[in-house]
């Protein structure tokens, strides 16, 4: 594969070409390659850019002239997450061994590159230019998010269970052991919050997920872990999502796992809600049971599906004291919207967490 620029500027038209061809592509040379950051998005772990190309043969009619690209973010933080969370592994994982089987549209890749031993990663996606990207801070329209939740019960019921997904091995559940490595970094984040904001939480809430996830983390990762699974996304929220005429596209595989099946459920929910999909959320509940059942997942009654979207929401509402505090002017003009998602996800999973009763659910076990 040859070595693998480390930033989406390293990466050149004769490099671009050869990757092309290795990947199977009956593609021409590319004459010269533009590389400029994708309007609209401010990555945390990753960079995102759009290239454009041209090719020596163009008078070819089927030829895309831009393209998503992919890497990760050359930042020691970064690197760190990235490596508790392997993020990369299982993107180009996802790519090589699933994308085929998923029942939802994904854009097509042609390029999916990582090397395990420098961490270093390069995808090349289709452009779907014409689409909008999704924006946790206005939501979406409840059509749209039926979709999202029959899509995911599909996806969910599809792979309920199914052994074959213990024999992939970059495919991590809750029991991973680089998982451990932000224990800490989530204690000290949860900390701090709580004395600049000690009234952020509910006081029962407080106490209950002080309890379970942040001072017992390897036992609930645990429980996390021998709980029903399937196959889910985990990161399934709009800023990962393109929407077009024909509905939603679902972006940025990095986080996907073994897992049950509230956390994606619970995630969409809490991170993406606006009124309208907050006053349809019964709605959206019973449909998501529907699809499930019919898609060869289990028959859930209502308050067994609380009980799920209360697990669910056990781990992001834990954990979203981290990016929170983050030092966002890192992200330059990004800054000021990076940190109005920091705090949805943090508001959006307390108030998901009182709405699902997580002190109910998971108070009586910690």
């Amino acid at each position: 594969m040859g070595d693998i620029p480390g930033t989406l500027s390293g990466v050149t038209a004769d490099w671009l070409s050869e990757q092309l061809q290795i990947s199977g592509h009956d593609l021409p040379e590319i004459k010269t390659l533009t590389h400029e950051p994708m309007d609209g998005f401010t990555g945390a772990m990753g960079e995102v850019g759009v290239f454009r190309v041209v090719w020596e043969e163009h008078e070819r009619e089927d030829l895309p002239i831009t393209f998503v690209a992919k890497c990760p973010l050359d930042d020691d933080n970064a690197r760190w997450y990235n490596t508790i969370m392997q993020f990369y592994i299982r993107e180009s994982g996802f790519y090589e061994d699933l994308v085929d089987e998923i029942d939802m549209r994904i854009p097509k890749c042609w390029v999916n590159l990582f090397d395990p031993e420098s961490g270093k990663a390069f995808l090349l996606l289709e452009h779907l230019s014409e689409a909008e990207k999704g924006d946790i801070l206005l939501g979406c329209s409840v059509t749209v998010m039926e979709k999202l939740v029959s899509d995911l019960a599909v996806m969910h019921g599809k792979f309920w269970m199914d052994e074959r997904l213990l024999d992939i091995p970059w495919l991590i559940d809750w029991r991973a052991e680089s998982l451990q490595l932000g224990i800490e970094m989530t204690q000290t984040a949860w900390k701090a919050l709580a004395e600049l904001e000690p009234d952020r939480y509910p006081s029962e809430l407080f106490d209950v997920l002080d309890r379970s996830w942040i001072n017992n983390t390897i036992e609930w990762l645990g429980r996390y872990a021998d709980r029903p699974w399937t196959l889910t996304h985990i990161d399934y929220e709009l800023d990962n999502i393109l929407i077009d005429s024909e509905g939603p596209i679902i972006l940025d595989w990095q986080s996907i796992m073994r897992s049950h099946p509230g956390v994606d459920l619970a995630w969409l929910l809490a991170a993406s809600h606006n009124q309208d999909t907050l006053r349809a959320e019964e709605d959206l509940l019973a449909l998501y049971r529907k699809t499930l059942a019919e898609s060869g997942g289990p028959s859930w009654s209502a308050e067994e599906l609380e009980e799920a979207l209360a697990w669910g929401i056990l781990y992001p509402v834990s954990c979203q004291s981290v990016p929170y505090l983050q030092d966002v002017t890192v992200y330059g003009d990004g800054a000021a919207r990076m940190h109005q998602r920091f705090e949805k996800f943090l508001q959006g999973s307390i108030d998901a967490a009182v709405r699902w009763n997580v002190v109910g659910h998971i108070g009586p076990l910690c």
